[in-house]
């Protein structure tokens, strides 16, 4: 009897058997291990053709799997099946989700939210400092951001959200053994550390153009939505956004100048009907719904990340409330339940960017511990 990572491996590499194909199996029956023993009855209940079957069970694909599982035994990744809980529940809803994923570093970030941030290899200043910026925020707020490890943006967003509670998501085009682009060890070194990466491709597999797309589709699949920073005209960064909405993803985009043709995409999204954003504070606003059903999840909440208090908080005989980060506890106790203190206010108390005091407020908003009333003004609240 086959185990849950044998099995999907197995359908993996049955040929003629694509990810729609094995993604109804698995559906219907619950795990690939249920499916790969019930291959005979696939095409009588229209699972699969009868050839698809048949080749199943000649198990053409045993010399792939087992040098496939050897490679995997080398590497300290996790296999993670697309029927285990440690699964991106996002990308498992798609319609063409990976049926496995070797995942590195640390998987939880992938239960909490996540948002992807991507654009231009050959970004401009103004571009990867905003990329940086919004990717920061994100993840001060407790949210992992997703990007695609290259050159430009990519980078940008994984050095801006690493330091951060959220930290980020690394998707690669290779396999886990491969670091591509070489010149970005030091920075996949620090996400296998920090953050997580995570690949749907074997160990061993080059970094071929074939592959981009595919992973392209986990970085949007697994993310609530995605933040377009800088894209031409018929780019890859383009391809990313389309298939986002082809997923039912939230697209939300940077505007640039109008005379830079690396901003061209960027503004034909928003043209199309994408939302122009031009903070981390405007994405976490944008999101505010589904970023309520991660907040009601005490395992997603983001870990004590050392926050000094700036000020003593609202007095109170009942106990403090549970905070969904330490910079939304830092900035709930520099305000107070009768006197509204103004955003700026507060960031200057902090020695804050404003940036990072609203994405902390809009998350207090969300848990019902601040009120804000006309003028960017707040007062605290107990939960």
């Amino acid at each position: 009897m086959m185990d849950e990572i044998t099995a999907s491996l197995a359908l993996r590499h049955t040929r003629g058997l694509g990810a729609r194909t094995w993604k109804r199996l698995v559906t219907a029956y619950g795990t690939a291990q249920a499916a790969a023993e019930d291959w005979r009855h696939w095409a009588e209940r229209r699972l699969a053709s009868a050839a698809v079957a048949q080749s199943f069970g000649a198990a053409a694909w045993r010399e792939a799997v087992q040098a496939e599982m050897q490679a995997a035994r080398r590497l300290s990744a996790r296999i993670v099946p697309w029927s285990d809980a440690a699964y991106p529940p996002l990308l498992r809803a798609i319609a063409d989700p990976p049926i496995l994923l070797y995942i590195q570093g640390r998987p939880e970030l992938l239960s909490g939210p996540c948002v992807a941030v991507v654009g231009s290899r050959r970004p401009s200043r103004y571009g990867t400092d905003v990329a940086h910026a919004i990717s920061r925020d994100l993840a001060r707020a407790g949210v992992c951001v997703v990007s695609g490890l290259a050159v430009g943006i990519d980078r940008a967003a994984h050095q801006g959200a690493l330091p951060e509670v959220g930290s980020s998501c690394a998707v690669l085009g290779t396999g886990m053994d491969l670091v591509y682009p070489a010149g970005h060890r030091e920075l996949w070194q620090r996400l296998a550390q920090d953050g997580v990466l995570v690949t749907e491709f074997a160990p061993g597999t080059r970094p071929e153009g074939r592959n981009f797309p595919y992973r392209n589709r986990i970085i949007s699949g697994m993310s609530l939505g995605v933040v377009v920073i800088e894209a031409a005209l018929r780019s890859g960064t383009a391809v990313t956004a389309a298939l986002a909405l082809t997923q039912g993803r939230e697209v939300f985009v940077v505007p640039g100048p109008v005379t830079a043709e690396t901003f061209h995409g960027s503004h034909q999204l928003l043209r199309d009907g994408a939302t122009l954003v031009q903070s981390g504070a405007d994405v976490l606003r944008e999101l505010t719904e589904p970023l309520r059903r991660y907040a009601g999840d005490p395992s997603v909440r983001t870990p004590e990340s050392g926050a000094v208090p700036a000020s003593p908080a609202p007095p109170s005989a009942s106990p403090p409330p549970a905070f969904p980060s330490e910079d939304a506890r830092a900035v709930w106790q520099c305000l107070h339940p009768e006197d509204a203190r103004h955003v700026d206010a507060v960031a200057q108390t902090l020695g804050w960017d404003a940036g990072r005091v609203s994405a902390a407020l809009l998350l207090l908003e969300m848990e019902g511990l601040v009120r804000q009333t006309p003028g960017m003004y707040y007062t605290a609240l107990r939960g």
